[in-house]
């Protein structure tokens, strides 16, 4: 029955905007609009529109696989073949190969000296070497040197008519005890050691 009352008592009190429409003047007629609209706002405001929740992002958990590792001490590198007498034999690096001239002239004492810190066993005395003279080489009265085509070079080791022309071949022989031995052509012999 109150809203009833209320409804009707609302309903008998004159509308102001029909007074505002009512004006003839438009600046007046928009200025009363407005300025009702105002008073509506002042007395009864807009309600305010409920805050809206943002949802929390939901996260999606991926289950990530264990991985299983083996302890250190049981992964274990399989051993290396052992290595055979051939094998080595076959991977060590050769030796440089020593020609049996290449020592020839050089003092014997030496050479077997260095022989035993080597280890080395004793050599065959060594092949006569046939080369070539290239150039004589005039040292003291009745001693020469010899530049033989091997690039090697013999001197005398004796005072002795020796003749050996460029171009001639001779003949270069071990001797005992380290002696060598130049022979000629003609078939002359004379001990000789060498120098270079």
């Amino acid at each position: 029955m109150l809203a009833t009352l209320a409804a009707a008592s609302v309903a008998q009190q004159p509308d102001v905007f029909d007074a505002c429409a009512k004006e003839t003047d438009s600046t007046a007629r928009l200025a009363c609009f407005d300025r009702e609209i105002a008073k509506r706002r002042a007395t009864h405001p807009a309600p305010t529109p409920a805050a809206t929740a943002t949802p929390a992002p939901v996260t999606t958990m991926t289950a990530t696989p264990a991985v299983t590792t083996a302890p250190a001490a049981a992964v274990t590198a399989p051993a290396p073949a052992p290595a055979t007498a051939e094998a080595a034999a076959s991977t060590a690096t050769p030796a440089p190969a020593r020609t049996a001239s290449s020592d020839i002239g050089l003092d014997a004492r030496q050479q077997r000296r260095e022989r035993r810190q080597r280890g080395e066993p004793e050599p065959p005395p060594p092949a006569p070497i046939v080369a070539r003279v290239v150039r004589v080489i005039p040292r003291e009265p009745l001693i020469s040197a010899f530049e033989l085509d091997n690039g090697q070079i013999w001197e005398q080791s004796e005072a002795m008519k020796f003749s050996a022309r460029p171009q001639e071949q001779i003949t270069i022989r071990h001797g005992v005890l380290g002696a060598f031995f130049l022979k000629s052509a003609d078939g002359a012999v004379v001990r000789a050691h060498r120098v270079k």
